[in-house]
């Protein structure tokens, strides 16, 4: 197929929605597709084309300094350019990535071709939770030809908010599994940050968002260190200073502010290596989709402790390949860390049924595969309708 990808959060931003695009594009055309991939950036910057493993990203951006007219001029100029290139090279399928504003993009692209998109944010969640919400819902999907939810929890409340089941599927999403795999080499990591490799490692890595929980792995260090003091902790993700501002204020008032290491946002080139110093990897989050950042501690073999929220259910199989515990409680967070802390077999069998998972399940060439049916689907209801 001819593939388009739409997304606003791409390289070089960190974080799920841009990992996944990226590594769904490679899958892609890993698989045999031809792929371009649309980027539309906020602010000042020349339009331009990368090339990168076997598609290119077109650069496109928007001057944010006018936010009253920005997703109008957004929206006009992302859909031009989709049309430009649909001209000189058709496309099968637009698969976008984010909600607002490529809802409206698309939308005024459904009569170009089909239109699929990818339910990645934690923002429809929110707007669940409300009458008016689910409306919004609908008025922003109702073009879709097919929507992707990477949680069974996304899959029912889409189709709770009334879009149809033929048009509605899950797909989890994936991981690389060569990229991320037991026994990487850390090399200079430890020393970059003073951690100490002889030393448990319990990293976090997440970003510093509210929904992401860190706040309740934070207040769980003094807990794991009245029993094991010497414990470290690397919180691997950055964003809202003022977050990070207060979680150090909250280690400080515990006398715990030793040997817990904020990296910032990091490449996640260098992130294997960041798995690689650690003892156990946990998402103490509040509300998740399919975690990439989890995927990717569990191909690298480690025993991962998570919240029974969202897809974190559906990554990790209770005491087969890491350990759930209830949100919003570092009580139950510190016991499932020193339980692993204290028990080597235990670590080491979870670690090994994680890793075993992620390659029956989770492998990105099998997550586009499952991807490249819906786009059929879509573009034969697509023709149907047209």
């Amino acid at each position: 197929m001819n593939i388009l990808l739409l997304t606003s959060d791409f390289l070089p931003n960190i974080g799920g929605m841009a990992s996944h695009a990226l590594e769904l594009a490679r899958a892609h055309v890993q698989n045999g597709h031809r792929l371009e991939l649309v980027h539309p950036v906020h602010g000042a910057g020349t339009d331009h084309i990368e090339e990168m493993e076997g598609f290119r990203v077109h650069k496109l951006f928007v001057d944010n300094q006018t936010p009253k007219v920005k997703h109008i001029l957004y929206i006009r100029k992302v859909r031009d350019y989709v049309r430009k290139l649909q001209t000189s090279s058709p496309f099968d399928v637009l698969h976008w990535h984010d909600l607002t504003p490529n809802c409206w993009t698309t939308w005024t692209l459904r009569h170009d071709l089909p239109l699929v998109w990818t339910n990645h944010t934690s923002n429809y969640l929110e707007l669940y939770e409300t009458g008016a919400g689910r409306i919004k819902i609908k008025l922003f999907l109702g073009h879709a030809d097919a929507i992707i939810s990477p949680s069974n929890e996304l899959y029912e409340k889409s189709t709770a908010t009334g879009i149809a089941p033929e048009r509605n599927f899950y797909i989890p999403n994936g991981v690389d599994a060569a990229k991320f795999q037991p026994g990487n080499s850390f090399g200079v990591i430890d020393k970059d940050y003073g951690i100490d490799p002889a030393r448990p490692v319990i990293i976090c890595p997440r970003r510093l968002e509210p929904k992401n929980g860190v706040e309740y792995f934070i207040r769980a260090v003094p807990l794991v260190r009245a029993e094991i003091p010497d414990v470290q902790f690397l919180i691997v993700g950055g964003g809202f200073p003022d977050e990070r501002k207060r979680f150090e204020g909250l280690l400080k008032d515990a006398g715990q502010a030793h040997d817990v290491f904020f990296t910032g946002n990091v490449p996640n080139s260098a992130m294997p290596k960041f798995y690689a110093l650690a003892t156990i990897a946990t998402l103490p989050s509040l509300m998740e989709a399919t975690s990439i950042s989890g995927l990717e501690a569990m191909a690298s073999g480690l025993p991962l402790v998570g919240t029974n929220v969202g897809g974190i259910p559906e990554i990790i199989e209770d005491g087969e390949s890491g350990m759930l515990v209830e949100a919003r409680s570092p009580e139950q967070l510190a016991a499932a860390y020193l339980l692993l802390l204290k028990d080597p077999e235990l670590r080491a069998r979870l670690g090994a049924g994680a890793r075993r998972r992620v390659e029956e399940i989770f492998a990105w060439p099998e997550i586009a595969r499952r991807t490249a049916v819906v786009y059929e689907t879509a573009i034969t209801r697509w023709k149907l309708r047209h």
